[in-house]
């Protein structure tokens, strides 16, 4: 993503081995592509919407050229769940801070009554 005359990059990162679980997100940013700096943690599990892992999703920019981090969290009923995830500081083109919304998760899986 380019975002503040910057280009950042977002990938999951298990910190503390090589089998699956204990994801957390890592960013790196460029202004040539070849020379990256690492930043602080992005999105680890902190809300009931994520509580068990933060997976799989997409950096992109909104409407009004507004990053935004769509992932999936699991939730604390081990559901897959869609959440969203902003800067605090639209201003900062390193985008150091990011806030999840306190309105995730914004999807759940549908709730199935009777035979499938």
């Amino acid at each position: 993503m380019r975002y503040g005359g910057l280009y950042h990059v977002f990938y999951q990162y298990n910190s503390k081995g090589v089998i699956w679980g204990n994801i957390v997100w890592i960013h790196l940013v460029s202004n040539d592509l070849m020379n990256w700096t690492p930043l602080d943690l992005v999105i680890f599990p902190s809300q009931p919407s994520d509580i068990n892992d933060c997976w799989s999703g997409s950096a992109t920019l909104l409407p009004g050229n507004k990053p935004a981090i769509l992932y999936t969290g699991i939730d604390s009923m081990n559901r897959q769940v869609q959440n969203l995830a902003q800067p605090k500081n639209l201003s900062d083109p390193f985008l150091i801070d990011w806030v999840k919304l306190p309105q995730n998760p914004l999807m759940v899986p549908p709730v199935f009554l009777g035979k499938r």
